[in-house]
């Protein structure tokens, strides 16, 4: 699974819309929506909060089986 896919799918799993999401972690709608298309990487700042506010493990990203996201 994509980096971006995975973060859809936590998204998904707590109820968050993209716009929701991106208040949380104080980005734009169309920033998480290119996160999880896979057009944009998030920074390291905003991927400490994307963690934080899905409720993640920072590990998870890089230790989760099936993610397979050559840019990690």
């Amino acid at each position: 699974m994509q980096l971006g896919l995975y973060i859809k799918s936590c998204r998904k799993n707590i109820g968050l819309t993209q716009k929701q999401l991106a208040e949380k972690v104080g980005v734009t709608d169309v920033t998480i929506s290119r996160y999880e298309n896979g057009k944009r990487e998030p920074s390291f700042t905003e991927f400490i909060k994307l963690c934080e506010v899905l409720s993640i493990n920072t590990g998870d990203f890089f230790g989760k089986e099936g993610i397979n996201d050559e840019r990690l």
